[in-house]
């Protein structure tokens, strides 16, 4: 690990660790039992808003997976698989922390979350995956057609752009915010690489099965407005297949995020009595 240097928020240390075939960027901030936030493709910078309302309670880790953010490959093509991403995660935990950590992994970062409780339940004290794409876990023809969206996501990548086929995901995926919402601010270059990265990944993510999770450390979380999306849906049967609790928090697949239309604040008294439960 490199020495600390400040991070771009008051009592920020940013930190380098080396691990097989890339180099892991991560943020601490704040005091009190570790919360990691974690995302994927969504860099450490998605879950700053998050963090802010936590850092009074929480010593807080913010990591960018390997390939986005801060976080540089060896081979800039690796596209990392559930198993990688959560040992990353995993090695980060274990540079900041010797006892069990909560973690909450939204998106991508929820199935990192879930197969880190599965392969290093002893690093984990509470895991919320909050809407995990795992469609292999719907019923057969609901799967199918998400195999078949993200196809189509894809080819249209390859045909007509990043914009293109991101408009394309959302749309086949419900993540609109509800009316009346903010638009969201134009995406940055990271936010660019990032959902081009996901892209290019979409195959493989989505497919991805947890193995078995640890007893009353596991919880899911949905978005109150998730009831139509994907990844409400795969939620629901992510916690049915594993006897899991299903925790509705505020907004949709970016509660979290005041530029998806999400609340922090509210989202993070909702997180907190979670993991306080």
């Amino acid at each position: 690990m490199s020495a600390a240097r400040g991070g771009s928020l008051p009592g920020m240390t940013t930190h380098t660790l080396d691990a097989p075939g890339a180099v892991l960027s991560y943020e601490v901030l704040g005091s009190g039992p570790v919360l990691a936030l974690i995302g994927h493709p969504m860099p450490a910078g998605g879950f700053r808003a998050l963090a802010d309302q936590l850092t009074d309670r929480f010593t807080v880790v913010l990591h960018d997976p390997r390939g986005t953010g801060a976080s540089t490959l060896t081979d800039p093509g690796e596209l990392p698989d559930a198993g990688v991403l959560a040992d990353d995660l995993s090695r980060v935990l274990a540079a900041v922390t010797d006892v069990p950590a909560d973690v909450f992994g939204s998106s991508g970062g929820g199935i990192t979350a879930l197969e880190l409780a599965a392969t290093h339940p002893g690093q984990v004290r509470t895991v919320v995956a909050h809407e995990p794409p795992l469609v292999e876990y719907l019923e057969p023809e609901d799967a199918a057609v998400q195999r078949a969206n993200a196809d189509q996501v894809q080819r249209t990548h390859r045909e007509h752009g990043l914009l293109a086929a991101m408009g394309l995901f959302a749309q086949q995926n419900g993540f609109a915010p509800p009316p009346g919402a903010p638009s969201p601010p134009p995406p940055s270059e990271d936010d660019l690489r990032s959902m081009s990265r996901m892209v290019l990944g979409l195959g493989t993510l989505i497919v991805h099965r947890v193995g078995a999770l640890p007893a009353g450390q596991v919880v899911v979380g949905v978005g109150a407005w998730s009831a139509g999306a994907m990844t409400g849906r795969t939620a629901a049967a992510v916690a049915a297949a594993h006897d899991l609790p299903l925790v509705t928090f505020p907004g949709g697949h970016g509660g979290f995020h005041p530029g998806q239309g999400g609340d922090p604040v509210a989202f993070a008294v909702a997180l907190e009595q979670t993991l306080r439960r």
